[in-house]
């Protein structure tokens, strides 16, 4: 019997002696001798229970303010277990929302080759070593001091702030600071202190490769990790260079497109592996008749040619600068549409309870992007800004590091066939000891007194703010933020920051009078 809930009884039930297969079951049933169900005794006795009953369920009110994930994969991690959109997911997508399955897959020529610019490699980077952070922190916690404290060159860094970067969480902070330490460090000798970092993390993820015997006799076969670390000249060269843009250039990870982390037996048919970039240009124009032989080979035949056009050029630490300012370019050199604009109007109108953020903002979706990409230095020593801009290089105008080049090194310190780079003056990046000072005044001044306006657009970039800056302990309560004491995970600020970011985007699907949507603003970062 069909449940009761289920309208088609009432629809269509009363026909059921006219089913062209009724007959032959009641046929079938007496045939063997079973009870015949009497259907019409059945089909009355449900009716008049309809008939009685009238309301079969009530439901409650459903309320639009209480707590709920946003999507299935808000509060957990998702492995990424093939290639097809990999580069989305690991280069594009939120830090905290996908994983590759392991970090060999993570670096899959399958994935590497999708990659088209110098954002998304470092995107992949960071997401890989994520993976291992609570491991290897000892090794990256507090990059940025250590790179200000060990006088080190910082040539190229403020390139390495054009793409995204997350200030709000302190493992990104120093994730993104390593990037560049591990970037410099294959260019020029670094200090012992610097040097023992990048050998600390590699000595770790050292233990979670898969690394080729390079024999041409039996290059199928993996090396033992033991055997690995007693290489002199793999290991050595691994602890200096790994995931840096010379070592995958040097190494290419090869592996089915797919992977199954069901699969127990490790070899190089069920995991991504190490081969050496020669050796596999060689065998790729071979064919094998031993069965893992010939599927290396193919897998080299079909990816080393774009995969090697990704990593083509070198690095160098003596390109130079030459500097221009272009007047009316950007927007720090107009007196609108600045971080301090807008920090300056919520200050002076905090007790304004009219205040929206498109009195603020406006309609201009660039307007907000230039909030929203705020970049930020750490050293106490330097003045509070940086002047700050894009280059200009032989490919055209390097606006943010996500110019589609089909090229994953960075464009500032390629070699190049001309004697440098034109940086052109557009903007000003901020110190963070700075900005957070700026905060705390304007948090200060408010002696206790909430917030007015409850716009959510700004009380969320104030939140945003405070979770970035560490204030949010201090100062969360002058926010008019009504939703605030439903939230999950209110004392813990990195799955604060998760749950800030998807009442954001559940806001802007919402939204229809407003053309300033978040989704917009990462559309335009990586245009």
């Amino acid at each position: 019997l069909r449940p009761l809930t289920n309208s088609n009884f009432v629809i269509d039930f009363y026909r059921f002696d006219s089913s062209p297969y009724y007959n032959t079951i009641i046929n079938y049933l007496r045939g063997s001798k079973s009870d015949v169900p009497v259907y019409e005794l059945q089909y009355n006795t449900v009716m008049d229970y309809y008939w009685e009953t009238k309301c079969l369920h009530k439901y409650d009110k459903f309320l639009l303010d209480s707590a709920m994930s946003s999507s299935s994969n808000t509060k957990s991690l998702q492995s990424v277990l093939g290639a097809d959109d990999a580069v989305l997911k690991l280069a594009r997508a939120d830090y905290f929302k996908y994983r590759a399955a392991n970090l060999m897959f993570g670096f899959n020529a399958n994935i590497l080759h999708g990659l088209e610019n110098f954002c998304e490699f470092n995107a992949l980077r960071k997401n890989q070593l994520l993976m291992f952070y609570d491991e290897i922190k000892d090794g990256i916690t507090y990059c940025a001091e250590a790179l200000a404290g060990a006088k080190s060159s910082d040539k190229y860094l403020d390139y390495y702030f054009m793409p995204q970067f997350e200030i709000g969480q302190r493992e990104l902070v120093d994730i993104h600071y390593y990037t560049f330490l591990i970037d410099l460090y294959a260019m020029i000798d670094v200090n012992s202190d610097l040097k023992k970092r990048i050998h600390h993390v590699n000595q770790f993820l050292a233990d979670h490769i898969f690394f080729s015997t390079q024999k041409h006799a039996n290059y199928e076969k993996l090396v033992t990790t033991e055997d690995f670390k007693r290489s002199k000249k793999h290991f050595r060269y691994f602890l200096n260079k790994f995931m840096t843009v010379g070592y995958l250039s040097e190494f290419v990870g090869l592996g089915f497109a797919d992977i199954n982390p069901k699969e127990k037996e490790i070899n190089s048919l069920t995991q991504t592996v190490f081969y050496t970039h020669d050796l596999m240009r060689v065998q790729a124009n071979k064919q094998s008749f031993e069965f893992e032989k010939e599927c290396i080979n193919q897998m080299a035949r079909s990816n080393l040619r774009r995969y090697s056009s990704r990593f083509s050029g070198g690095q160098s630490i003596t390109l130079k600068y030459h500097v221009h300012i272009k007047i009316g370019f950007g927007y720090t050199y107009s007196k609108y549409n600045t971080l301090f604009h807008f920090l300056n109007v919520i200050k002076q109108y905090w007790n304004n309870p009219d205040m929206s953020n498109i009195q603020v903002f406006g309609k201009d979706i660039r307007v907000l992007l230039a909030i929203s990409c705020q970049k930020i230095f750490f050293n106490e020593n330097h003045p509070p800004f940086y002047h700050y801009g894009p280059f200009e290089n032989v490919y055209g105008l390097d606006l943010a590091v996500a110019s589609s080049v089909g090229n994953v090194i960075p464009g500032v310190s390629r070699d190049k066939n001309h004697s440098g780079n034109q940086l052109i003056i557009t903007d000003r990046v901020f110190e963070f000891h700075y900005l957070k000072k700026v905060l705390e005044q304007i948090f200060s001044s408010a002696r206790g007194i909430r917030l007015k306006s409850d716009n959510e657009v700004l009380n969320l970039s104030l939140l945003s703010l405070m979770l970035d800056f560490g204030l949010y302990e201090k100062y969360a309560s002058l926010l008019n933020i009504h939703f605030l004491n439903s939230l999950k995970h209110e004392n813990d600020t990195r799955e604060l920051q998760v749950e800030v970011a998807n009442l954001i985007y559940e806001f802007d699907k919402k939204s229809i009078s407003d053309d300033v949507t978040r989704q917009r603003v990462e559309e335009l970062i990586f245009e």
